[in-house]
C-alpha cells in the first residue's frame, strides 16, 4: 500500500484545505523546502498544529524537547549533520543494560522512513520515533551538538567550556548538510558526558563517502539518476531494506559494511 504524504494527511485531518495544499505545493516547488515548513511559513498552520496533526494521524506521541530530559548517550549515537539533514534529534535510550535497547528520536517529519531505517541499521538498535516541532528539533541540535542556545527573541548564545555566555546575534539555520554524511558515530554506545560530540571532520577526497557510494550503486541497481525527492527516498528505502536483509542473513555485519565503505575507490 502506498505511503501517504504529509499534505494528504493534513487535508484528511481537516487541518488545511485542498486549496491551501495546492498553494503550499506551488511555493514548495520554488523554495525546495519541506512542505510542512512551507505551510508554516505561509501562515496556513502553526508548528504545534502541524506536529499534533501528524502525531494523531500516525498514532504517535508528541514530545516537548524543551521539557524532556536528554540522554547524552543517545545524542552521541548520531552525527549532527545527519540530524540536521533529516530534521530529527536522538534524545533517549530505553532498555539500557538489556538486549532490547531502543533509541528514541524526535522527528519533525515522522514520515521519513528511510532516515529511521538508516538509524536502525547503523546503530544496531531498535528505533522509536515521536513527533516534535521543527523549531524544537533545530534548537536541540544547536544546543547539544553545537553548544548554541536560543532565547525567546531567537538570538544565539554560545556557551564556552568555562560556562561564560556570549551573544552572537540573530539565529541562523544550520548550513545545509552534505548528503554524504554517515548517520552514526561508529563504535559502542558512548556514556553520558559533560560535552557534546564535536562536528565531524571533513571527508578526505580519497575516501568514498556514504552518499557517493550509495548514489553510484543505486543508479546501477535501479536505472538512472533520481530526479526528485520522492524517487531518492524510494531508492533509500530499497537500499536500507537490502542492507537489513543481508545483515539478518549473516552475509555482512555493520562493521564490515563501514570498513568496505572507507576503502579507496
Amino acid at each position: 500500500m502506498a505511503r501517504k504524504r504529509i499534505g494528504e494527511l493534513l487535508v484528511e485531518a481537516g487541518a488545511i484545505t485542498r486549496e491551501q495544499l495546492d498553494a503550499g505545493l506551488a511555493a514548495q516547488a520554488q523554495t525546495r523546502k519541506k512542505l510542512g515548513l512551507t505551510l508554516v511559513e505561509q501562515g496556513t498552520l502553526s508548528e504545534a498544529q502541524l506536529a499534533h496533526v501528524l502525531a494523531a494521524s500516525l498514532s504517535l506521541k508528541v514530545v516537548d524537547l524543551r521539557a524532556t530530559p536528554v540522554d547524552w548517550s543517545a545524542v552521541h549515537m548520531l552525527r549532527a549533520r545527519f540530524c540536521e539533514s533529516h530534521e530529527l534529534f536522538p534524545y533517549g535510550i530505553e532498555g539500557k543494560g538489556t538486549a532490547q535497547k531502543t533509541l528514541l528520536i524526535a522527528m519533525s517529519d515522522p514520515l521519513n522512513m528511510s532516515a529511521q531505517e538508516e538509524v536502525a541499521f547503523t546503530t544496531g538498535l531498535k528505533v522509536r520515533s515521536v513527533v516534535a516541532t521543527y523549531g524544537q528539533v533545530r534548537e536541540a541540535i544547536l544546543k547539544y551538538y553545537h553548544k548554541i542556545t536560543l532565547d525567546d527573541g531567537d538570538k544565539m548564545t554560545v556557551v564556552d567550556r568555562g560556562g561564560a555566555a556570549r551573544d552572537v546575534g540573530d539565529a541562523r539555520p544550520p548550513p545545509p548538510p552534505a548528503d554524504d554524511e554517515p548517520a552514526v558515530v561508529m563504535g559502542e554506545e558512548i556514556k553520558s558526558g559533560p560535552s557534546p560530540v564535536p562536528p565531524p571532520p571533513a571527508a578526505s577526497g580519497k575516501k568514498q563517502s556514504l552518499g557517493a557510494a550509495v548514489s553510484k550503486d543505486l543508479d546501477f541497481l535501479f536505472g538512472g539518476e533520481a530526479e526528485d525527492s520522492e524517487s531518492i527516498e524510494k531508492l533509500e528505502r530499497h537500499f536500507w531494506a537490502l542492507m537489513r536483509l543481508l545483515a539478518k542473513k549473516g552475509v555482512l555485519t555493520r562493521d564490515e559494511f563501514f570498513k568496505e565503505l572507507e576503502k579507496e575507490p
